[in-house]
């Protein structure tokens, strides 16, 4: 950028040195944190470098402008800080109230953002405080008029074609401001237009807690039926395996069986590893559907081809969909888990559908006639101690085996408790201390019920899981549950939450919101201080909402969605596109101050700051997007945030360079008027007529006061001070033939 717009490979190098001297800074606060070279620092280092050389772009540019003046190189990089500074910090404070905020959010999000948030948050202070030093310093010493002859050969090429045309943009720019200034309502419509374009672009883009990531691995989940030996699943697990293994670009296959259930032998997990993405013309996901077409035949069983994992959810597997049931009625909650199932099975976009409800476990159900066991003398308490004694086994015992303490079980033999008929003459003692079988006490039948009966917040709890096609985002899959949910009913008594991916992406998208609006209040606060105004800051801050429709657009042209990412990167604008609203109003009071009215002002604002807010921005929008292209292993992570960003700095910059001039001039005359309406709440005293000429000039004006007041003068436009023991109020005379009310 530097080379394009200064043609300088002096200012290169000066703009250059800020990025290493930034890195290696930054290098060594990661250490003293206790950081690690990890994705999320590794990505915080990627975009700050578009970020951390703009403000000593803006430093190098106001030096050499004023060199082109006719100062040396020592005077110009002097005014230039004197112009410049005030601006360079309110710019970084902005992005710091930005980057602070995502650093200590709640939740898990918050701990994946935590190292990212510091990361960028102590670069942007760095590079601050380098272009407060030592890019003064190196224009001072180093920047001058003149290029080595070989250079001036090298820029004289393109030079003035680029001179050109810069200032054709330049004076069209003119142009265009001149026009907005004089029909600011049509450019205020315009503005919001564009705004309320852009949010209707949000229900074209779906909503995810993270994007899709080919890692070159899946898993595929096996459930056998009920009462499957251990042989039985292997053989199963070993069929799946040699299918899997005929597929392309498989590299390994690994089975296991059991998992994370202790002593399930019924469930099974073969995890397939692809080769690297380089080695192979197939993605992940295709080779994932692939897998699912070969096991087709495979119905009876319940199978699943999930990916893996990486931000947790929980469960034996890792659908993006998890809705839960919960009631107190299992078989309640298990009809309605079937409805849900039966419907998803046939909509669109739905794949490998069950739930974790799975009957056909073989049980012995003991009903006691409590009457014939009060009659006998049997209390219900004692009975199913027997039945847990007898069948269960109890703990007699301890004895040592290699140095762990192993319990011993008394209980029936196994002929007496296998058999549902062996329990009928289980003796069961009565109070008198007779003894009687359990046949007379109780009915004893066989059934089948749920290998596992869940619970949650002391309910039971069913849960239907269902995987994703990847044209459906996880958003758009929740609403069509929640949809689904309203047509079939659920029963009085019975709640539906859902759990997994879709409830940490609730969980997040609240507290990026949340941090959204801490960041916009910080950075209100800092420029308010800054610019010792409450109406400046918000001109500025207007230029946030100019960049959501770039975002949203960012985010629907390159096919992302929003998630945790692009809403980080939402975040990240907050802080850039406030820059070249401050480059613009700064400059502009720093002419007022000198003597030019406010049109005026802006006019010779807007084309002198033209130039460093095209750096700035490009440099910005150079540095993401080798993130938004998504290059290398994980990119997919990466690549909403860069698009987001991108978008946003485009439409930013250019409807910043019109709309806050208009907004700024609005913003001024509505200050105007702030005294007069303060006048009028406040209700001045009024001034008896006969005290004053009736034509008295509001310059000349002198206040009198009954009580002795002290005396007050005003120029035209000027505040008129009115003073007494008592009070202190003041008038605004626009015009200086005007006399006091009344």
């Amino acid at each position: 950028m530097i080379l394009i717009f200064l043609r300088s490979f002096r200012g290169a190098f000066i703009s250059a040195v800020t990025i290493p001297a930034t890195i290696i800074s930054t290098y060594a606060f990661m250490l003293a944190m206790g950081f690690t070279m990890n994705t999320m620092t590794l990505l915080a280092l990627t975009i700050s470098v578009g970020m951390i050389i703009d403000d000593s772009i803006v430093v190098l540019e106001n030096t050499y402008r004023h060199m082109q003046d006719g100062l040396s190189s020592l005077e110009a990089a002097v005014v230039a800080m004197n112009e410049i500074g005030f601006a360079v910090v309110a710019t970084s404070l902005s992005i710091a109230a930005v980057f602070i905020p995502v650093a200590f959010m709640d939740g898990l999000v918050g701990q994946f953002f935590y190292e990212f948030g510091m990361t960028v948050t102590f670069a942007v202070v760095v590079s601050t405080l380098i272009a407060l030093t030592l890019s003064p310093m190196l224009c001072a010493r180093v920047l001058t008029h003149a290029e080595s002859p070989r250079n001036k050969r090298l820029f004289s090429r393109f030079d003035a074609a680029f001179e050109a045309v810069f200032n054709v943009v330049e004076r069209f720019y003119g142009r265009v401001l001149g026009f907005a200034l004089r029909r600011r309502i049509i450019v205020i419509l315009a503005a919001i237009s564009v705004f309320v374009g852009s949010m209707m672009l949000l229900p074209f883009i779906g909503q995810e807690f993270t994007p899709a990531e080919d890692e070159g691995q899946f898993s595929i989940q096996i459930e056998a039926p009920v009462g499957s030996s251990i042989q039985q699943t292997s053989s199963i697990a070993l069929e799946i395996e040699s299918r899997m293994a005929d597929l392309p670009a498989v590299k390994d296959v690994y089975t296991t069986i059991g998992g994370q259930y202790e002593g399930v032998v019924t469930v099974a997990q073969v995890l397939v590893q692809m080769v690297d993405t380089s080695q192979r013309e197939i993605s992940q996901e295709s080779l994932m559907r692939m897998a699912r077409e070969r096991l087709a035949d495979l119905a009876h069983l319940r199978l699943s081809v999930d990916p893996v994992n990486r931000m947790g959810g929980g469960g034996f597997r890792s659908a993006p969909i998890q809705y839960n049931l919960r009631g107190d009625d299992l078989g309640e909650l298990e009809q309605v888990a079937e409805q849900v199932v039966a419907r998803l099975q046939g909509t669109p976009g739905f794949v490998d559908v069950n739930s974790t409800s799975q009957s056909g476990k073989p049980e012995i159900a003991i009903d006691i006639d409590r009457d014939r066991a009060s009659d006998l003398g049997v209390k219900v308490e004692d009975l199913g101690k027997a039945v847990s004694s007898l069948i269960g086994g109890q703990a007699v015992t301890t004895y040592e085996d290699g140095g762990k303490n192993i319990d011993v079980r008394v209980r029936l033999v196994g002929s007496q408790r296998e058999r549902s008929g062996a329990l009928r003459a289980l003796p069961v003692r009565r109070d008198d201390g007779q003894l009687t079988e359990l046949q007379h006490l109780a009915s004893i039948r066989e059934t089948f019920g749920p290998t596992s009966i869940e619970r949650q917040n002391r309910r039971r709890q069913v849960t239907v899981l269902a995987n994703l096609e990847p044209s459906k985002p996880l958003g758009e899959g929740v609403e069509d549950v929640r949809q689904l949910e309203a047509e079939i009913g659920l029963p009085a008594g019975v709640v539906s939450v859902f759990t997994g991916s879709a409830d940490m992406m609730a969980e997040s998208f609240a507290s990026i919101f949340f941090c959204l609006f801490l960041a916009v209040i910080l950075t209100y606060m800092i420029l308010a201080a800054q610019f010792e105004s409450y109406l400046h800051p918000l001109t500025i801050m207007l230029s946030l909402p100019l960049s959501v429709g770039g975002a949203f657009g960012g985010l629907w042209l390159t096919g992302r969605t929003l998630n945790i990412f692009s809403m980080i990167g939402m975040v990240m604008l907050m802080g850039l596109v406030t820059k070249n609203a401050i480059l613009l109003v700064d400059y502009t009071n720093f002419l007022r101050r000198g003597g030019m009215d406010r049109n005026s002002a802006l006019l010779k604002a807007g084309p002198v700051r033209l130039r460093p807010i095209l750096m700035t921005a490009m440099s910005t929008i150079a540095g993401m997007i080798p993130v938004a292209i998504g290059l290398g292993e994980g990119a997919a992570s990466r690549a909403p945030m860069g698009a987001c960003v991108v978008g946003g700095m485009l439409t930013s910059t250019v409807l910043t360079l019109v709309v806050i001039p208009v907004v700024y001039s609005i913003v001024d005359d509505v200050s105007g008027w702030i005294p007069g309406l303060f006048a009028w709440m406040v209700r001045l005293p009024r001034a008896r007529r006969g005290d004053l000429p009736a034509e008295t000039p509001a310059f000349a004006l002198e206040s009198i006061d009954a009580s002795g007041g002290s005396r007050a003068f005003a120029e035209p436009g000027a505040a008129c001070v009115h003073e007494s023991h008592v009070n202190r109020e003041a008038l605004v005379l626009q015009d200086p033939h005007s006399r006091l009310p009344g």
